[in-house]
């Protein structure tokens, strides 16, 4: 199979051109979410407690996402965040092509360095995906 790279052009435009619609997605998105159960969630409380202990004891921050609930967090996400989404992704833009320029490079690099295909899914997990997350991972100072 032919190996066809997007390049930093062609993934700024599809970033660009998802203005038209990402506001309506997100709205519909948000307006099915469950966010009061995973906010209440155990790893959420343990991530909150290494940086305050004090509200933890008390349990404001559990006791303030139930007060709020399901339906009034819809509503601010509906009537606040669809309204600047579109402009939030288009002032990103520059910053994303600056900072995923690199990453997509060494991406496409392990890609094109990959061994051809295989029937052993596994074999091409470890050979031909997990480099190019290694290289990615690399590329934006994780590793």
């Amino acid at each position: 199979m032919a190996k066809v790279h997007k390049t930093i052009e062609q993934a700024r435009k599809n970033l660009g051109d998802s203005v038209a619609y990402i506001p309506a997605r997100y709205k519909e998105s948000t307006s099915r979410a469950d966010w009061e159960a995973p906010a209440t969630s155990e790893e959420s409380e343990a991530n909150f407690t290494a940086g305050i202990t004090e509200a933890i004891a008390k349990d404001s921050r559990r006791a303030g996402i139930r007060a709020v609930g399901n339906t009034k967090y819809r509503k601010g996400c509906a009537d606040k965040g669809a309204g600047v989404i579109a402009g939030r992704i288009t002032n990103a833009l520059p910053d994303y092509v600056r900072e995923f320029t690199p990453i997509l490079g060494a991406m496409n690099s392990a890609a094109d360095a990959a061994p051809p295909r295989t029937r052993d899914f596994r074999a091409n997990i470890t050979n031909r995906l997990i480099p190019v997350v290694e290289a990615a991972r690399k590329a934006a100072g994780k590793d």
